[in-house]
């Protein structure tokens, strides 16, 4: 093994420990850098070839007989990721995805069974409302993962995630700012959250470990 591989595999041990670390003691996890600068630049770049291209959708809300488009509630666009016709980057993602779902099953013993996720794109203004990342009437959405993909993102440009830390308690929360390359990862059925409008283009990929039906 090089130097370079046996470097980015114990970066990778270290990252995943955080993350269990953060899911085991508060049900969160929040970290840096969690993939390089090159790799989430070419996410974002296709994330905007594929605007550009038609291939966005308005998001909606609930499932099955119940989906709805609600812009009073969410006025973001997505583009469901398919492993089988991912690219290069996207598959390193997934793959990477892939090394961490295994970590935390070891760990947690969470059931963890796939990853599914879309790229998301908040124009300037665009916002999602408080909500619950799992469905009423099913629990397969276990793990929720947030990937930014935004270059030199500030405090005045917005856009922050709030979390909910404390159902008891609504007034405890937590900012977190869309930096690209930050990994957000939290158990779904804990954490109500919302997006705050930003000043500009706002890039992510999102997505859930599930566990099966």
């Amino acid at each position: 093994m090089s130097q370079a591989a046996g470097s980015a595999d114990a970066r990778a041990e270290a990252l995943h420990g955080l993350i269990v670390e953060g899911l085991a003691d508060r049900g969160l996890a929040i970290i840096d850098d969690f993939l390089p600068p090159k790799r989430v630049a070419e996410l974002a770049a296709e994330a905007r070839e594929l605007w550009a291209s038609g291939d966005f959708q308005d998001a909606g809300i609930g499932q099955g007989g119940n989906f709805q488009h609600n812009a009073t509630i969410r006025t973001d666009q997505i583009r469901w990721l398919n492993p089988a016709a991912a690219t290069p980057a996207q598959g390193c993602f997934l793959a990477t995805l892939e090394g961490l779902r295994l970590v935390i099953n070891r760990a947690l013993f969470l059931g963890l069974f796939e990853f599914e996720g879309h790229f998301a794109r908040y124009p300037a203004g665009a916002y999602y409302l408080k909500h619950l990342d799992q469905f009423r009437d099913t629990d397969q959405r276990v793990v929720s993962l947030i990937l930014y993909l935004n270059a030199a993102w500030s405090e005045a440009d917005g856009g922050q995630l709030r979390l909910y830390t404390d159902p008891s308690d609504e007034s405890r929360q937590e900012l977190v700012l869309p930096i690209g390359g930050r990994l957000v990862c939290f158990l779904s059925d804990r954490f109500p959250h919302e997006v705050l409008p930003a000043r500009r283009e706002r890039l992510s990929l999102t997505g859930w470990f599930r566990r099966r039906e």
